[in-house]
């Protein structure tokens, strides 16, 4: 199981292969300090990994679920020889490479589908990725992905990556030069995500091309992801690669399966600290942290660092370090890893995220046992709280939100960021601060106390939500529309009422959103909500 990888550094082709008649050179001599060499192909570049013991408690369990998953996977990929395709293992995004590869458990970027395709369902809006990376020996890898939330809880994706490498030198049985070719490799793949209560689940499914001279091989692939995401940390399995195998010259190599776990924690909702664990053909652990500060009320800066275990004394300490930038929608990272006698790797990535954000969670769709019956009481309709708002429905005017000058797009991004982050205080400032921003007469105010209305009850302040609820549809009905947020104000007025103990104007205002919809699957979860009423 915890065999070395050496035989990797025969390259995809089974190192010297007869390719035509001809010994093609594709591996490498040995990587002893001072020594050089015609930049092989990537297969030849993967160094041998030392076994390193398992950290920590937590790592342990993580090891332990691993070791019962192993012998599925093995039983179903085990072949003799090297591995094709171990441009797979190179990191794809800057972040993740910045935070030492332990990306498996945070991985809520577009990126994410290269590490732990789960991650796509913690996306709340559309995403591009583009990845340059600088790597070793003139070697280039090109990533590219895009992720698309379709609903709450489905998201669907898809991800491309190349390899480019200068020429290598090609070689006859005597060792006599006889030429030069080129070597490409491909990958591109589609998936899915989806998203229960805190879990998530997806695969990716991949093509795996590689050419070099007359030479092509093909393989078939998938990844599984499961995420468990809860407020300040989050639990992240993966297993790639896993398929079948790849034909070059009419010999078999198996993909380079992996498998990981991870686990992260956010602190202060500002600060990431990871660690992981990755096996295949040796084990390896991975840490990585990464701060976050304000550059103003519309940008965001981060300072990373990483370290991985996984590397032999010729190819640097492991250790990697990275910057990032964020505004509005877009985000660019940068990070810098030491690769001992090779140099140095450089990667930049680019990630813009638009379109519209998918709806987070109903208010009719918490758990049942927050649905706790009390004595009824009378329930008038609530008036708008006026140490929050100026006067009637201008919800945004609270007194926590920000005097200073800003955009509502700024805002937006910053409140949106915040929900995701499960910080609801700064996002129900945020929404505040983006209320402010427009007419008290515009259409988004209704969107915008839908959302603050959210955020109290997650925060467990049912009584003040009524209010920003009922605002909420207070606008709708001046303005005259009728559409998706007007039926979550009414379902969380409704679901507040309930908690209260107020059924009847629970079951009124589920009624009247039940009016207002057009999704079945929400207008079925009313119904149990109705039904559980009528008991």
């Amino acid at each position: 199981m915890m065999k070395g990888i050496d035989k990797i550094i025969q390259a995809v082709f089974g190192g010297l292969s007869v390719l035509n008649g001809q010994f093609y050179q594709v591996s490498a001599p040995k990587l002893a300090s001072g020594e050089s060499f015609d930049a092989p192909h990537p297969a030849v570049l993967q160094p041998p990994r030392k076994r390193r013991p398992a950290f920590g408690v937590v790592l342990k369990i993580l090891f332990l679920l691993f070791s019962i998953l192993l012998p599925a996977a093995k039983t179903l990929t085990a072949s003799v020889g090297a591995e094709a395709a171990p441009f797979l293992k190179i990191d794809a995004g800057a972040r993740a490479a910045a935070l030492g590869g332990a990306f498996t458990a945070i991985a809520d970027d577009a990126s994410s589908i290269f590490y732990n395709p789960a991650g796509a369902g913690l996306m709340k809006n559309a995403e591009l990725f583009l990845s340059h990376n600088q790597w070793i020996e003139e070697l280039n890898t090109e990533h590219i992905s895009y992720v698309h939330p379709v609903s709450e809880k489905l998201a669907c994706f898809a991800g491309f990556s190349t390899l480019f490498s200068p020429a290598m030198n090609s070689y006859d049985s005597g060792g006599n030069k006889t030429g030069s070719f080129n070597a490409v490799d491909r990958m591109f793949g589609l998936g899915a995500s989806s998203t229960g209560k805190n879990i998530i689940r997806a695969f990716f499914i991949k093509v795996i091309t590689q050419e070099a001279y007359d030479e092509k091989g093909m393989a078939f692939a998938g990844d599984l992801g499961l995420m468990k995401n809860d407020e300040d940390s989050r639990f992240g399995l993966s297993i790639q690669n896993l398929g079948t195998k790849m034909k070059m010259h009419d010999e078999e190599f198996k993909l380079p399966l992996t498998y990981k776990a991870g686990w992260a924690y956010r602190f202060m909702h500002k600060y990431w600290f990871a660690g992981e664990v990755a096996g295949g053909e040796a084990v390896s652990v991975a840490f990585g942290a990464e701060g976050e500060f304000d550059l103003s009320r519309s940008a965001k800066g981060y300072i990373r660092c990483g370290y991985n275990s996984g590397r032999s004394e010729n190819t640097g300490s492991g250790i990697s370090a990275g910057l990032g930038f964020k505004a509005l929608k877009f985000a660019l990272d940068y990070a810098f890893s030491p690769f001992g006698d090779f140099g140095s790797v450089h990667r930049i990535t680019f990630g813009l995220r638009f379109g519209e954000n998918r709806d987070g969670v109903s208010a009719v769709k918490y758990n049942s046992s927050e649905f706790r019956s009390k004595p009824v009481e009378t329930y008038q309709e609530p008036e708008i709280e006026q140490s929050a708002y100026a006067s009637s429905p201008k919800a945004a005017q609270t007194a926590l939100a920000a005097s200073e000058p800003g955009t509502y797009d700024a805002y937006m991004e910053y409140a949106e960021d915040y929900l995701s982050q499960r910080d609801y205080e700064n996002a129900f400032i945020q929404y505040g601060n983006a209320s402010k921003s427009i007419s008290v007469d515009d259409e988004r105010q209704v969107y915008i106390l839908e959302r603050q209305g959210l955020t109290l009850i997650k925060r467990k302040n049912c009584k003040r939500a009524k209010r920003f609820y009922a605002a909420a549809i207070r606008i709708a009905k001046k303005l005259k529309v009728a559409d998706k947020n007007v039926v979550n104000a009414y379902s969380g007025l409704a679901y507040c009422q309930e908690k209260s103990g107020n059924t009847d104007w629970a079951a009124t205002n589920y009624k009247k959103a039940l009016k207002l919809t057009d999704d079945a699957n929400l207008k079925t979860k009313i119904l149990k909500r109705l039904e559980k009423l009528a008991e």
